[in-house]
Parts: structure tokens; C-alpha cells; sequence
């Protein structure tokens, strides 16, 4: 199957049911809907790696420089992680509306 027709077949019932007046719209708002809510997830990892440590990623990562116990690295590699995915749903988010 190809992407054209997997795109189409995904957007046709958003257009048929009303919601959207075309492929391009409903395609863009359900993926910028869907980048939105990636950004929120991962914002909500980050708050709450913050909220756990007293601290933001710079400084966490300074802290346990040198000294790290298995939980606070685990807690490194999943801050660090979330820092990646949030920038690169954001730069997506961004390059989405661009392309509007």
C-alpha cells in the first residue's frame, strides 16, 4: 500500500463525518495534535524529574557527577531522554506549521 492512499484512508472518515473540509487539514491538525501531546508527556516527565530532585538537568547532572547510584542514573538517562523527545516533537511541531 502506498503512504498516499494509507494517508488517505485515514483521513477520509475525519472529511466524511464533517469535522474536517479536507485531507491536508485533518492530516495537519491530527499530527500537530499528536506532536502536542507528546511535548505535554514529555514536560510531564521533566516536571516531575525536577520536582524529585530539587533541581533542573544541568544541575542534577553536576550533583551526580562522579558519585551516581544506579537510580539516580536511571533517572539521568530518562531526564536526558525526555529532554531529546521534547526538543525533537517540538522541532516536528515547528516544521509542521511551517509547512502550512
Amino acid at each position: 500500500m502506498q503512504v498516499e492512499e494509507i494517508l488517505h484512508r485515514i483521513a477520509k472518515p475525519f472529511i466524511l463525518s464533517g469535522i474536517y473540509k479536507d485531507e491536508k487539514t485533518a492530516l495537519t491538525d491530527l499530527t500537530l495534535d499528536y506532536a502536542r501531546r507528546k511535548i505535554e508527556q514529555y514536560d510531564n516527565i521533566i516536571i516531575m524529574l525536577k520536582k524529585k530532585h530539587g533541581c533542573d538537568f544541568d544541575q542534577f547532572t553536576e550533583r551526580i557527577k562522579n558519585n551516581a547510584s544506579v537510580e539516580t542514573e536511571d533517572d539521568w538517562i530518562e531526564w536526558k531522554g525526555a529532554n531529546e523527545m521534547r526538543q525533537a516533537w517540538k522541532n516536528a511541531n515547528k516544521m509542521i506549521i511551517c509547512n502550512e
